[in-house]
């Protein structure tokens, strides 16, 4: 057993449901639900148990009248051990456990609304609880990707610039991730709220809450493996918020060699190498940036992603954008800067250029202008054929 030394979160006195019932204290701390007094049966001797939230098989299973009036420990759809207690107690015990513990059985705390995304890989529900809306990712079970433990770390260590979850929900064989909708949608619906020519201030912003979030990830050790437009989600527009979402290709400690990302995004050793590191996610940032400056992508298809052909456009007017844009597209990842020193770029730190830039609206391709010239000469695009692939005409 663990040091019972450390100090808890939430203790309280509950009632054991068994013949004769018997009372029972359970004492919740940061990484583990612990109960004392606890019998198998009536007439068995009284038992210390822990579970552990990281490694537990159990889940809770609330039980309703109009009030939550007791919950189960579960495990593989049996109930082992019912409590009881007052109504009160019991929901302060379920809001201390929401996101440590899996619950049971979303469909009694949340009302369903519609599919969001339903396919073969994916089924995203938005849901209402008490008013509010929230999304629920449905993936696997057992969970084979790191989805859920990156998120268990992100509800440890939150961070305004990445999207965490409230609670998660496990059935025979799916996992229910509840999180905060966001409702004023991506990068793309940014674009299309400033007639796509966003200014120069907007695309600082966004990228160094991007930069910001990646940091963050990039602390507790957590890759994100697939930044993009659509996981790039406005939280709010005044004052301007971003959030990075989708934490379903996630890899911690560099522990995934599987080649993962999207098309247009993914840096060239995603495509080469055995491991890879956070740096990819700076490649990947960088290809949004690209996108936010001038509203086209660097790669027009696969071919061109995995030979690295990179397609950097001549309209590229400020010396700090480009430089910043040089230093995230590197092809070489030892080369290539990593979240921190991007964010001490010139680019969000030069007072001069930030403020000539104030009354700028940088110049931008329309979704159709960037269609029509994908074949244009190629003195608009600088190829990786080049020798130094980077420099700007």
């Amino acid at each position: 057993m663990k040091n019972c030394s450390q100090s808890y979160i939430f203790s309280t006195k509950l009632s054991q449901i068994i013949r004769n019932g018997c009372t029972v204290t359970i004492t919740v701390y940061q990484d583990r639900l612990s109960l004392t007094g606890l019998r198998k049966t009536s007439k068995s001797e009284k038992i210390d148990k822990e579970f552990d939230f990281q490694t537990t098989q159990y889940v809770v299973h609330w039980d309703y009248s109009q009030d939550i009036e007791s919950f189960s420990l579960c495990k593989q759809n049996a109930k082992k051990y019912t409590f009881s207690a007052s109504n009160d107690q019991l929901s302060q015990l379920k809001s201390i456990l929401s996101g440590s513990i899996g619950f049971a059985n979303w469909e009694s705390d949340y009302k369903y609304i519609k599919h969001i995304r339903d396919n073969s890989k994916s089924q995203v529900i938005l849901g209402k609880q008490e008013n509010q809306f929230q999304v629920l990712k449905r993936i696997d079970y057992p969970v084979s990707s790191d989805e859920l433990l990156a998120l268990k770390l992100l509800r440890e260590n939150p961070h305004p610039n990445v999207l965490g979850f409230n609670s998660y929900y496990i059935d025979n064989m799916h996992c229910y991730i509840a999180m905060d909708y966001l409702s004023h949608g991506t990068l793309l619906d940014l674009q299309k709220r400033y007639n796509f020519k966003i200014p120069m201030s907007i695309i600082q912003e966004v990228m160094q809450q991007i930069l910001e979030g990646l940091n963050h990830l990039h602390q507790l050790k957590i890759i994100h493996r697939d930044i993009k437009y659509d996981n790039i989600m406005i939280a709010s527009f005044n004052p301007l918020q971003i959030k990075i979402i989708d934490l379903g290709l996630s890899a911690i400690n560099n522990t995934s060699n599987s080649r993962a990302g999207t098309v247009g995004y993914m840096a060239p050793e995603v495509f080469s190498s055995s491991r890879v590191t956070e740096k990819i996610d700076i490649f990947s940032a960088g290809a949004v940036f690209h996108k936010l400056l001038v509203g086209r992508p660097i790669y027009e298809d696969y071919w061109q992603n995995q030979a690295a052909d990179i397609r950097i456009s001549s309209h590229i007017q400020n010396k700090n954008a480009q430089d910043l844009l040089h230093q995230m597209l590197s092809l070489d990842p030892k080369l290539r800067y990593n979240a921190q020193d991007c964010i001490g770029h010139p680019f969000f730190t030069d007072e001069t250029d930030q403020l000539s830039q104030k009354a700028q609206l940088f110049f931008y391709l329309s979704p159709k202008q960037a269609k029509l010239q994908v074949h244009t000469p190629a003195t608009d695009f600088v190829s990786n054929q080049n020798v130094n692939p980077f420099r700007l005409n």
